[in-house]
């Protein structure tokens, strides 16, 4: 694993997170994870292509690994980086703030479900009043039954104030989600031109906003839509219910199968049998609704291989190492 820096701030005293500056590992597997569940340009419309957005999101997983790397400080860029043009360091630094903030918004939070306002919106799972976007441009459910939004931003280079006063402004427009206020509506910026990557999470004081946004979600839709890319993976490449952890079962399916039909010579055996597998808990595979419940049951899984979501890749993945 490798150190992120991550500040906390601006947090009411009831709330279950502490501010100040701490150090958190971040493993291979966490950012892969990840990427797959929020490491998506809604512009792009991939949530509407099912197992098709998954890849593409998968796609970009593996691609973070391009120009992460550890140093002795902690996980920072690679130096390649800036040999990339503008545009191309725009998208990558969206990705690496997207990911990043699902990984913190589990951990400092308390929130395993976090994925984009757009794809619950287009799905039907959350309806809102305003057509604003102005908006968080994420939203988590945690292991309480509370909701939060999130706005998360990425920057390669160093950013003025404003920024951070813009993005906490869009989080904190969202005033009601089924009549009350979310826990959190927090800014979630990713510097990544600093050593190691630091992370801000600001939440703004809360506002009583006559034109802010009142939501709301449909619990078993957020769920169902949560994992749907996934679970259409599952069933498109030939799931198999094979990988267990403690007495919890997953259904499974390698990854990128399609690489190994149009390779021109034999893979070898040794290489072939430790590509990874992408896993979802059994459970959940066959009742997205029942996440909750069925994540209360899971057994300890000291390898990291499990996400707090139940989303899990399986087989072989080196971590980082240091430069």
């Amino acid at each position: 694993m490798a150190i992120v820096n991550i500040t906390c701030r601006n947090f009411p005293s009831a709330s279950t997170v502490t501010n100040g500056q701490f150090l958190r590992d971040v493993s291979r597997r966490a950012i892969m994870r990840a990427m797959v569940t929020v490491g998506a340009q809604s512009l792009l419309g991939v949530f509407s292509f099912g197992w098709r957005g998954f890849l593409h999101r998968f796609g970009m997983g593996l691609s973070a690994f391009s120009f992460l790397e550890q140093s002795s400080s902690g996980l920072c860029l690679a130096q390649e980086f800036a040999e990339l043009d503008m545009s191309e360091k725009g998208a990558a630094t969206y990705w690496y703030g997207m990911a990043l903030a699902k990984i913190i918004a589990d951990t400092e939070l308390g929130v395993p479900w976090l994925t984009h306002v757009d794809q619950m919106r287009k799905s039907g799972a959350l309806t809102t009043a305003s057509g604003s976007n102005e908006r968080g441009d994420l939203v988590g459910r945690g292991t309480t039954g509370k909701w939060h939004v999130v706005e998360a931003k990425g920057r390669s280079n160093s950013y003025p104030a404003s920024l951070i006063a813009k993005a906490k402004g869009q989080a904190a427009r969202v005033t009601f989600i089924h009549g009350q206020s979310p826990a959190t509506t927090s800014a979630c910026i990713t510097s990544l031109f600093t050593q190691p990557i630091s992370v801000l999470l600001d939440d703004p004081p809360a506002k009583n906003d006559p034109k802010g946004e009142h939501w709301q979600i449909a619990e078993d839709g957020f769920f169902r839509q949560y994992y749907r890319g996934i679970i259409e993976y599952l069933r498109a490449f030939g799931f198999q219910h094979e990988q267990t952890i403690g007495n919890a079962t997953f259904t499974t399916a390698p990854l990128f199968p399609f690489f190994w039909d149009i390779f021109p010579y034999r893979t070898p055996r040794s290489f072939y049998k430790g590509r990874l597998k992408l896993g979802l808990l059994a459970n959940i595979f066959n009742a997205p609704e029942r996440a909750p419940d069925v994540l209360k049951d899971m057994p300890h899984d000291d390898e990291g291989k499990v996400g707090s979501d139940g989303i899990a890749i399986f087989g072989p993945m080196t971590e980082w190492k240091p430069i």
